[in-house]
């Protein structure tokens, strides 16, 4: 436990700015984009346990808590293979230039967030074909842990659905892959994936009226937080760029 304090207290000393940034971009790019994306699984899932006859196990399947856990742990093992990808380049003279570059897509993938029409303009774009065919492995592997509820079948769902393609995914892991440090990539992705919780217990809560309704209530204030988001990745690649005073 101290070994985890001493260096969660080190990467919000070294990346404060960056950790706040993800838990804000997953909590509320989470009320529009993860409740359409991820919510019928989640619904799924509340669904199925209603029809326990414990009560207890009724309220710890609205929380779900097995299933997140899993999406953390996947999200968690990909921020450290990203970060720890890049910090092999890191070691060559163009490291700064490079962590320019992924914050600023990382901001960039944001900003679509919040503006879906950019997307044409700088996400990119992969073949449906491919999307389809990942997908489709995806829902296969997923469909065997639907069959018996269990808090170690929704974690293995949580894990594998976490690989599911996604912008603000993709966006969180190009940001954690900029400090090229794995332990603060963990840390990042852990406050992204507890950002995206509170609206997807909601949906488990409330199942289709959440599916419904909570993207279009939150739609103005999540978009303008995704905009900030993008804006506080921009800052922080430009201030990298600015000659170090020692």
């Amino acid at each position: 436990m101290e070994y985890l304090l001493s260096h969660w207290q080190a990467a919000l000393a070294d990346h404060g700015g960056l950790l706040l940034t993800l838990f804000l971009g997953g909590l509320m790019g989470s009320a529009t984009h993860c409740v359409g994306m991820c919510g019928p699984f989640v619904v799924a899932q509340a669904t199925s346990l209603q029809q326990t006859p414990s009560l207890l196990r009724r309220v710890r399947g609205f929380a779900l808590m097995p299933y997140h856990l899993g999406r953390m742990t996947t999200y968690v093992i990909l921020g450290v293979v990203a970060a720890s990808l890049s910090g092999m380049v890191f070691n060559v003279p163009l490291q700064r230039g490079i962590a320019v570059v992924l914050l600023t897509v990382a901001g960039l993938l944001f900003l679509t967030s919040a503006i879906p029409s950019l997307k044409r303009v700088v996400a990119p774009q992969f073949p449906p074909s491919s999307l389809a065919r990942f997908g489709a492995v995806l829902g296969r592997v997923a469909k065997a842990f639907f069959t018996n509820p269990t808090a170690w079948h929704r974690y293995a769902l949580g894990v594998t659905l976490g690989f599911l393609p996604c912008g603000l995914l993709a966006a969180a892991l190009m940001a954690v892959a900029a400090t090229a440090e794995p332990i603060s990539a963990a840390f990042g992705m852990a406050a992204f994936c507890v950002g995206t919780m509170p609206a997807l217990f909601l949906t488990g809560a409330g199942g289709r009226y959440a599916l419904d309704r909570l993207p279009i209530r939150f739609s103005t204030l999540a978009r303008g937080v995704m905009v900030f988001n993008s804006l506080s990745l921009f800052i922080i690649a430009g201030g990298m760029l600015l000659p170090a005073h020692h």
